[in-house]
């Protein structure tokens, strides 16, 4: 089988039908029928079974699909990847943040973009961190913001700024502030909404309460900074999060940790291209940026 032939079977796998996979692929009926024809003879067994106006696939297709879902996956990157070498470098800029810093920091960013780039275009996107080096790897993004949690070959980083964790509680007028740190000993996992501990930061936070001695077993578990800050403003318990999570929740207070936990915060390019005049400039502004930011804390 071919790639042709594989594309065509995934599309047929997914759809259900000649007709659906055709629109899918923008083909003719009688054409994919002909390349399914095709890749049936050459395998020696049949893909499909037709199932009041369906197309069933066999116990060997479905064994073949889950080879067919890696294969697939990899062809639309490399089409991405060419599509992406073959547009125009600098007629806008594409970065991507983590949700946290997408909230926190890219408003302070753009709000120092220097004013000769008014005809530059600049588009700003949010995603985890996995997502980020994925479009990296695929030229999808000219550049990302994340935190400095793992070495990644191919992705080259710079550190642009720090970023100190903080405990997150609920704000009650009829309880005194409490200013003073709050030993990681000191947080009741019964209340607790932490990352999962599958996360980058997760795995982080687990490893700073084991080197405490402390087990990390949060009663609710959620995948992002700022839906923990918001758990946290309804009362549902306290959190651990970034300080830009943090300053952006209402109804909540905000205490150091002890020990002080940070991260590094970094900009993450691909190291398949050279960077460009307008990715060292956003940088240079990233860097002020986390600098005003921590003098406005």
């Amino acid at each position: 089988m071919n790639l042709r032939h594989i594309e065509v079977f995934h599309a047929i796998r997914l759809a259900g039908s000649i007709n659906a996979a055709a629109e899918r692929l923008n083909v003719s009926q009688p054409a994919l029928s002909r390349t399914l024809k095709h890749a049936e003879s050459l395998l020696g067994f049949k893909l499909f079974d037709r199932v009041k106006q369906r197309l069933v696939p066999t116990r060997e297709a479905e064994l073949l699909f889950a080879e067919a879902v890696d294969v697939h996956g990899a062809l639309e990157r490399f089409r991405t990847l060419a599509r992406n070498l073959g547009r125009n470098p600098d007629d806008v800029l594409r970065v991507g943040f983590l949700p946290s810093l997408g909230v926190g920091l890219a408003p302070k960013v753009v709000s120092n973009l220097p004013r000769h780039w008014e005809g530059f275009k600049v588009e700003l996107f949010t995603h985890h961190y996995d997502v980020l080096l994925r479009r990296l790897h695929a030229l999808d993004l000219d550049l990302a913001v994340a935190f400095n949690l793992v070495e990644t070959p191919g992705i080259s980083s710079t550190t642009v700024g720090t970023m100190s964790l903080t405990y997150l509680e609920t704000d009650d007028p009829a309880k005194p502030f409490d200013p003073s740190p709050v030993h990681l000993s000191e947080i009741d996992m019964q209340s607790f909404v932490g990352l999962e501990k599958e996360s980058p930061v997760g795995v982080f936070l687990k490893a700073a309460f084991d080197e405490e001695g402390l087990p990390y077993e949060p009663r609710i578990s959620v995948h992002t900074y700022s839906v923990a800050a918001a758990c946290v403003s309804q009362g549902v318990g306290c959190a651990i999060v970034d300080e830009f999570s943090a300053r952006f929740t209402r109804g909540v207070r905000l205490r150091p940790l002890a020990p002080d936990l940070k991260f590094s915060i970094t900009a993450l390019t691909s190291e398949n291209r050279a960077i460009s005049n307008a990715e060292e400039m956003f940088i240079r502004i990233l860097k002020s940026a986390c600098q005003e930011l921590h003098r406005e804390g």
